[in-house]
């Protein structure tokens, strides 16, 4: 359509501009979003020094966008700390920039100036703090001896400055230092180009509460998160994740991730649904976070049909991967086939396990006489486990890759791939790709598309793939194919999330609240030795 012809991808620095537009009211069908791929300033000076450099640049980037933006997203945990704490209003009925009467004296200078800043530049702005809230603490509850909690929070300003939403974490990871609320919150606004957003953050993405409840309980289309993500392959790196939760839900989503790659921290973008990225970054060709603002027109009707002549693509260029990934557990437990490395090879393969099974109907090719990968093709029904005590239950169908032969190797980076990239001479063509999954029906259930390039780690846009569904008595069956040849595949899979069998919305139990705390000490330790070293 005439209005999509207008659609740009904008990455910004402090140091660079380009405007083309300017801020719309939804009128021409159509909203400009800014999502922010921020790296803190985490050492060097005092918390408050900190903060005010992570301040300084946060009014940068906005200030970049010479007020082209209708709403601005800032990741989570890239501003404040436990030691510089703010209160958050609910909401307010006058901006937050001018001190009014009856104000909470706890509210801190900085959330003041950001308000400014939203009224300065006419934008919406989300951003995610550590706030200081009362303490409220029933006798049947042992209180702190601080007199207040600490919530990781995110809170959203309007045009004028005036707060209108707050939402506080209720799925935590690693964060022995922050309280949950009583119950999950669900927290959504309204603006003035006739889109109703819902937020969260990061690691509420992966459970049915907030997340899904904002999607199928309350109808939400346009959906921001606040992420501070570590990337997991095969299946689970933070763009890919991002590109298949707002394919499957028919949303918009916005997600402004932490740029700190070194620590395995990086991915952000703009997604329209099935229509894919219209913006996306990952840092993996670096060991130094960015500090960038991505700026794309989002439909307010992300079904409605977009001209896809201004889709963007992965790179075809090879790219090293320095980015510090996670790993998929329990690999050994997925029933698997290794592809044999033979040009010209074919193969119909059915994989079962449990209540799954798994139709594969592929042909390749390898290029070069040592191919820079193994691939597999699994399934795989079970629970896995995060860093505490919470759980998912999985069903995925899935090609992937393989450093060697050994199964457990499946989504560990080589050393080739990660100083020079996937070479062309060791590249394996698909010329044919096509898994249709049998999946159970269940009412709670989220089945994503996990599709990966090794180039930028970025997922497959929809010009490169198809996708269909077809319910039956008690299963869905859902087919996706390659609509093209493909060389830098990493992952090609039907991801499958369901949300009653074993997952617990994010609750962890005493032992592994105890063993997160162990663990994020830990890998705080390694992480400043790893800054000094350097």
């Amino acid at each position: 359509m005439v209005g999509f012809q207008l659609r740009f991808l904008w990455i910004l620095s402090g140091f660079f501009l380009v405007s083309l537009v300017v801020a719309s009211d939804g009128s021409d069908g159509f909203y400009t979003a800014g999502v922010a791929e921020f790296r803190p300033e985490i050492m060097g000076g005092s918390s408050q020094q900190l903060l005010e450099t992570n301040l300084a640049g946060y009014l940068e980037l906005m200030a970049s966008a010479n007020g082209t933006t209708d709403i601005i997203v800032f990741p989570e945990a890239t501003l404040n700390s436990v030691v510089t704490l703010t209160a958050v209003p609910e909401s307010t009925k006058l901006s937050l920039c001018e001190e009014q009467p009856g104000d909470d004296p706890e509210i801190a200078l900085f959330l003041r100036q950001l308000a400014c800043a939203a009224r300065e530049h006419s934008t919406y702005l989300v951003v995610n703090v550590k706030e200081r809230a009362p303490e409220n603490c029933p006798s049947d509850i042992s209180c702190t001896n601080l007199g207040y909690v600490v919530h990781n929070t995110n809170v959203v300003f309007d045009r004028q400055g005036a707060v209108i939403s707050r939402y506080r974490k209720w799925n935590l990871y690693l964060e022995p230092s922050t309280d949950r609320t009583e119950e999950p919150e669900l927290a959504t606004f309204q603006t003035d180009f006739n889109a109703t957003f819902g937020h969260f953050i990061c690691f509420d993405m992966l459970f049915y509460t907030p997340a899904q409840d904002l999607v199928e309980r309350l109808g939400i289309r346009h959906v921001i998160v606040t992420k501070m993500f570590n990337s997991e392959l095969p299946f689970l790196t933070a763009s890919q994740f991002q590109q298949g939760w707002a394919w499957s839900n028919r949303v918009n989503l916005l997600a402004s991730g932490g740029s700190f790659p070194q620590g395995g921290i990086s991915g952000s973008g703009i997604y329209a649904g099935q229509h894919g990225a219209l913006a996306r970054l990952m840092m993996t060709e670096e060991t130094v976070g960015q500090r960038r603002l991505l700026l794309a027109k989002v439909p307010l009707n992300p079904e409605e049909n977009m001209d896809a002549s201004d889709e963007i693509l992965e790179p075809e260029d090879p790219t090293p991967i320095k980015l510090k990934l996670l790993q998929q557990p329990e690999l050994k437990k997925f029933t698997t086939w290794e592809l044999p490395m033979i040009k010209g090879s074919s193969v119909e393969k059915r994989i079962c396990q449990e209540d799954l099974c798994c139709e594969f109907r592929i042909s390749w090719s390898p290029v070069g006489t040592h191919p820079g990968y193994s691939y597999r093709l699994g399934a795989w029904v079970g629970e896995r486990r995060y860093e505490e005590e919470q759980y998912s239950a999985i069903r995925l169908c899935g090609l992937f890759t393989c450093s060697s032969s050994d199964v457990e190797s499946c989504g560990l980076v080589s050393d080739e791939q990660r100083e020079l990239g996937h070479l062309v001479e060791n590249q394996v063509v698909f010329t044919e790709l096509q898994i249709l999954g049998e999946f159970v029906r269940r009412p709670r259930r989220l089945i994503m598309p996990s599709t990966l390039s090794s180039s930028h780690l970025y997922a497959l846009q929809p010009s490169q793939l198809n996708w269909s569904t077809e319910e039956l008595d008690n299963l869905t069956q859902i087919k996706m194919e390659l609509r093209q040849p493909h060389s830098q595949l990493m992952t090609f899979a039907l991801y499958g999330n369901y949300f009653d069998e074993y997952a617990n919305d994010g609750a962890t139990t005493v032992e592994g609240s105890r063993l997160g705390t162990l663990l994020f000490l830990l890998i705080t330790l390694l992480m400043m030795m790893h800054l000094i070293w350097e």
